[in-house]
């Protein structure tokens, strides 16, 4: 039977050193009457109190719901739902939108757990090296120690970098909170020097822990070397791009950029030459693995997962993937609050597998069957589904009274993501040489079937002969590889695109609803059949989504009205509904920054305030 790590708070750690949350700035934790010279006297107590810091990923305020999906909305290709007159709700609606104000109800909590479980890493950092087990001759348990600590400088970046790449400047700290509360109040730190401190971590963990396929877990919902050397370089690139600046209130590059540039290049370079992770064959694998609950042991594509379980925590397939209604067959539904656009299905070549992963255009109707939308607002993203589930997961849900948590695992890193990753910094320091072609040919190979290859893959890459056309190409693929992973809108801000982008996604689409060029070809009706006649499997290779067959009825399709099809009304209503997407940009176009909450505010002591015009 599969073994499954799900990270719940241990009880050693909890009762030992790290108890409940009291309300101080940065969430400090309170120490029990038990010493860290207990908590850390041995590997297996070590371990535990690591644990201890996987744990609180799980929460809602971290991993399993706020940080990848409220906060990491809106892009171009991903938006949160809203309706007629919420958009600028002061939750996770005024989040996506760009509209939050101090007083959003959705900001604290995050901001609570990622300092939470800072609290909880820079402890394990200060004890460990000092254990009685580092003096003593078990080689052995000093290794097991040393690999402990690299993990949590790892997991300690990592909440940084979510820190600054949301918040921008905010309080480091890196020792445990003090008795005497000489750290309990702290202003800002630029971020640059945040993220060159992280950096600074990660090349210390690095040697520190071993490859995946090495790993006494051998698995990804525990940090191993690959996704310390993936995330320096993803931090890098950070350090190297774009943010809005506090100072002068604008997007500026990082200083010395191709330095941090240079350190992606060399540590995606490395990754990639070692050969212990790479790509599932099967694009649709990667993402059915994940909806049946199943780590990739065999591929490793998955660097790094935050390891959920099921009815415990995690909301992919839930808020995020197909929208099902509460049906007889797959039990209660699914919320799908994440949402996608029309223009997003029309950026994929039609013969590229991931088209279908990427856009559902349809939902699931209490029958169940498949339903095609015919409101282009309320297209979701694909790649994890209801049906895709395991047969626990489905019973289970039969019974729910309330939303059942999937358990699906939240993937932080991905090998293609490398891949891209090394093909950016390399062309942006070298132009597109062979290393960056072939790269991104990689990724291509995988999408497309082999008989396009001449044409998708090899003259598509080589044809990129300028390091312009390189880079765009760069923005393009990420997209079609990683979209609805929450990656897209930070991507878009480090490149400082993100209004350009977003405003091009509305333009896009209102030319789909009108047939203005690229899309004059798209058809009125939508002529669609199942497969097997069985309602729930559309024949998607059938589909005329580029081809207009006029209005006739087609013997064994049915039809509907698609885009360029619908009413004037519908048209103008989904252009009112763009037009309120991330509308907050429309007011300020660089300010992406989240505020500060207030009672942070408050609670600080005078220590910090909000910038950016907040």
């Amino acid at each position: 039977m599969r073994t499954k790590i799900i990270y719940i708070i241990p009880l050693l750690f909890g009762m030992m050193l790290l108890t409940n949350c009291n309300d101080e700035f940065l969430a400090t934790e309170t120490q029990s009457s038990y010493t860290t010279d207990v908590v850390f006297s041995n590997p297996a107590f070590t371990q535990n109190a690591l644990y201890g810091i996987y744990s609180l990923m799980t929460l809602d305020e971290m991993y399993s719901q706020k940080l990848p999906y409220y906060a990491a909305l809106n892009s171009d290709i991903e938006v949160v739902a809203f309706g007629s007159g919420d958009y600028a709700d002061n939750g996770r609606r005024g989040i996506g939108n760009y509209l939050a104000t101090p007083g959003n109800t959705e900001l604290a909590r995050p901001w609570n757990a990622l300092y939470r479980a800072i609290e909880r890493a820079n402890i394990l950092i200060a004890e460990v090296p000092n254990s009685p087990v580092m003096s003593g001759d078990d080689e052995e348990a000093k290794a097991k120690m040393w690999g402990y600590y690299g993990e949590a400088l790892t997991l300690r970046a990592q909440f940084y970098f979510d820190l600054v790449r949301n918040w921008g400047d905010v309080p480091f700290k890196t020792d445990p909170t003090q008795p005497d509360g000489s750290n309990f109040f702290l202003g800002k730190t630029d971020r640059d020097a945040i993220l060159e401190a992280i950096i600074e971590d990660l090349q210390e963990a690095e040697p520190l822990v071993p490859w995946i396929n090495q790993h006494e877990a051998g698995t990804p919902e525990r940090i191993s070397k690959g996704f310390v050397k993936g995330l320096m370089a993803r931090i890098a690139l950070q350090r190297g791009g774009y943010s809005l600046r506090a100072e002068s209130n604008s997007m500026e590059r990082g200083s010395d950029w191709e330095t941090w540039y240079q350190l992606a290049r060399n540590q995606t370079k490395e990754l990639i030459d070692r050969g212990v992770h790479g790509l599932n064959p099967s694009y649709k694998n990667v993402f059915m693995r994940q909806n049946q609950l199943q780590p990739d042991r065999q591929f490793y594509e998955s660097l790094f997962e935050v390891g959920h379980g099921m009815a415990r925590s995690g909301e992919a397939g839930y808020y995020i993937g197909i929208r099902y209604d509460t049906s007889p067959k797959y039990g209660r539904g699914t919320q799908g609050g994440a949402l996608t656009l029309p223009h997003y299905l029309y950026s994929f070549d039609p013969e590229d597998s991931r088209r279908f992963l990427a856009v559902a255009f349809y939902k699931y109707n209490n029958s169940p069957q498949m339903e095609i939308y015919t409101d282009p607002s309320q297209y979701r993203i694909a790649k994890w589904s209801v049906k895709w589930m395991t047969d626990a997961y489905i019973a289970a849900n039969r019974n729910a009274g309330n939303k059942l948590l999937t358990g699906i695992n939240w993937t932080l890193m991905r090998y293609s993501d490398v891949l891209l990753m090394f093909a950016e910094a390399e062309n942006e320091l070298n132009g597109p040489t062979d290393l960056a072609k072939e790269a991104l040919k990689e990724v291509r190979r995988r999408a497309f079937p082999a008989d396009s290859h001449a044409r998708t893959v090899e003259t598509f890459v080589n044809g990129l002969g300028s390091k312009e056309d390189f880079f765009q190409a760069i923005v393009d693929e990420r997209a079609l590889e990683l979209g609805g992973e929450s990656i897209r809108k930070y991507d878009l801000i480090r490149w400082n695109l993100l209004y350009d982008k977003i405003s091009e996604a509305r333009e896009l689409n209102r030319r789909i609803l009108y047939g203005e060029a690229p899309y004059g070809e798209l058809p009125n009706y939508l002529y669609y059949k199942f497969q097997e006649n069985d309602q729930e499997n559309l024949d998607f290779e059938s589909l005329n989504l580029n081809e207009d067959l006029g209005d006739t009825n087609i013997p064994g399709f049915s039809r509907v009205e698609w885009l360029p099809g619908l009413s004037d009304g519908n048209k103008e209503n989904f252009i009112d509904w763009l037009n309120l997407m991330s509308s907050g940009l429309d007011q300020n176009p660089q300010r992406h920054l989240l505020p500060i909450a207030q009672p942070v505010i408050d609670d600080a002591n005078g220590a910090l305030t909000n910038d950016y015009g907040y």
